[in-house]
């Protein structure tokens, strides 16, 4: 269901109206409620295009304030245009103001929100060039902040893949991030902590450390030291 939004359009050839749509909630991860432009002209006849609310929303209020009144299709789908661009660009500063983004995720956003292809792409490459955006800078975060939590290099390595970076393009990864005696120590920390039960317990932190991204000989190597550890304890 939708409701019109109208305005009074000068008297031309052209006739076109926004819909909005009802509220509705919107799942995590969901697109978001589209609105549509609807243009009629005796060249095309009736079209409906989709358009992002922000910019239903922004469209119809230049047209209520006569800061919009176009006398052609052409007119409007550039007025169109320019509206999107603008209301895709404050959408990023408001996710940025939240967080830092990849340009794979900035771009899938802008996608869920609406906006067409050529406007997410162009507004990912302004966001580049003005520094909003800088995979480099996303990288070094995510990855420091992710160790600090006790991810393995392997996880780390596959979360930054998923947001569209491949480690190997990160500046001294992983040198610079962590060494192998580093790495030894926090999967040995971590699996220190785990509750010694007497029942599959090598597998069990095997998979414990899997899980948090350390590769498979070493989480092999810490359960053995962990258990053989536990036992000399227990025979002390």
């Amino acid at each position: 269901m939708t409701r019109a939004v109208k305005g009074e359009w000068p008297k031309t050839d052209l006739d076109w109206e926004i819909r909005l749509p009802q509220r509705a909630s919107r799942g995590l991860g969901q697109s978001a409620p589209r609105a549509e432009v609807v243009i009629r002209t005796p060249q095309r006849g009736e079209e409906h295009i989709r358009v992002p609310l922000a910019v239903a929303r922004s469209l119809d209020s230049k047209a209520r304030g006569k800061e919009l009144l176009p006398s052609s299709r052409a007119e409007l789908m550039f007025a169109m245009g320019e509206v999107s661009r603008k209301c895709a660009m404050e959408r990023v500063a408001a996710l940025i103001d939240r967080r830092d983004y990849s340009e794979d995720e900035l771009a899938s956003r802008l996608a869920r929100d609406g906006y067409a292809s050529q406007t997410v792409e162009s507004t990912v490459r302004r966001s580049v060039e003005c520094g909003l955006v800088d995979n480099s800078r996303f990288a070094d975060t995510f990855i420091r902040s992710k160790l600090s939590q006790g991810w393995g290099r392997v996880r780390i390595e596959r979360e930054l893949s998923r947001r569209g970076i491949e480690a190997s393009d990160v500046p001294g990864w992983p040198e610079l991030y962590l060494s192998e005696e580093s790495e030894e120590e926090t999967a040995y920390e971590l699996a220190s902590r785990r509750r010694i039960t007497g029942k599959n317990d090598y597998e069990k932190i095997v998979r414990f450390l899997s899980s948090r991204g350390y590769p498979l000989g070493l989480a092999t190597r810490t359960a053995r030291r962990v258990l053989d550890e536990s036992k000399e304890e227990d025979e002390s």
